[in-house]
């Protein structure tokens, strides 16, 4: 993603070195049960779609814009021999492992639908057929998911966990300064194709530099991303529909990443 600083209601993109007394201080517990050592990594990808995704080939190759890496055979993935299949710890084994378990399950479902689905023209995505009866339940567990997966990319960038992200995987249903989106960009489609993205955490803070005012990352399938966006302040209800709360959410269509932060 290219760098950029636009002005958006009062606050302001840098660069990390003029937000650097805001960064939270690096831990060794786990993020979010912050009671148990951090002893494992998240994976950035699942390890099921990354083998989905290496097919018969045997090669993935990872690219960050300054590295390129080819990771060849299953045992690759496994060995994560450069660093770039898992974030660094920060969760223990419970909360990675066990208590996740059904978010990865239910995402799980939700990655084979889109890798075998051309849904970037569609006008949005049905999670009942997807998930049945439970469609509810599982597109909470889906986005839980996600939320594991922002929280890491926080911590990693020590970007701070927003409190409403941890009781939404702890059971809470919406998140009144967060929401998540459906999204598909057109340069990410171009750019990787079939191919897995997740974008860099963009901070916005303000004009003081006292305090972060929002943040927006979003993590692709193809095309087909869950945008994620906090706001300080909150957000009204009115402008927070969640895409877990219904059956059929829509997808949101972006020209490029600029678009999707803005």
């Amino acid at each position: 993603m290219t760098s950029f600083h636009p002005d958006f209601e009062g606050t302001e993109f840098a660069d990390s070195t003029s937000y650097a007394h805001l960064l939270a201080p690096e831990s060794s517990m786990c993020w979010w049960c912050e009671t148990r050592p951090a002893t494992t990594g998240e994976h950035k990808f699942k390890r099921t779609g990354l083998t989905r995704l290496m097919g018969d080939g045997g090669v993935l190759v990872w690219e960050d814009g300054e590295q390129r890496r080819e990771i060849r055979g299953k045992s690759g993935i496994t060995r994560d021999r450069y660093g770039v299949v898992k974030f660094p710890k920060s969760m223990c084994a419970p909360c990675n492992n066990d208590i996740s378990k059904p978010f990865d399950i239910a995402y799980d479902t939700y990655a084979q639908y889109v890798e075998g689905h051309l849904l970037s023209t569609l006008p949005g995505l049905d999670l009942e057929s997807l998930y049945g009866s439970e469609w509810r339940q599982k597109s909470l567990d889906m986005a839980r998911y996600h939320a594991k997966h922002f929280g890491c990319r926080m911590v990693r960038d020590r970007f701070p966990v927003p409190q409403s992200l941890r009781d939404f995987m702890n059971g809470a249903e919406d998140m009144t300064d967060g929401r998540m989106a459906i999204i598909s960009t057109d340069s990410v489609k171009r750019t990787y194709g079939s191919g897995m993205y997740i974008s860099p955490v963009v901070p916005f803070i303000s004009r003081d530099m006292a305090r972060f005012t929002s943040c927006v990352m979003a993590a692709y399938i193809g095309p087909i991303g869950i945008r994620y966006e906090w706001v300080a302040d909150g957000i009204p209800d009115q402008e927070r529909d969640q895409f877990f709360h219904y059956p059929h959410p829509v997808i949101n269509y972006f020209r490029n990443e600029k678009d999707v932060v803005m």
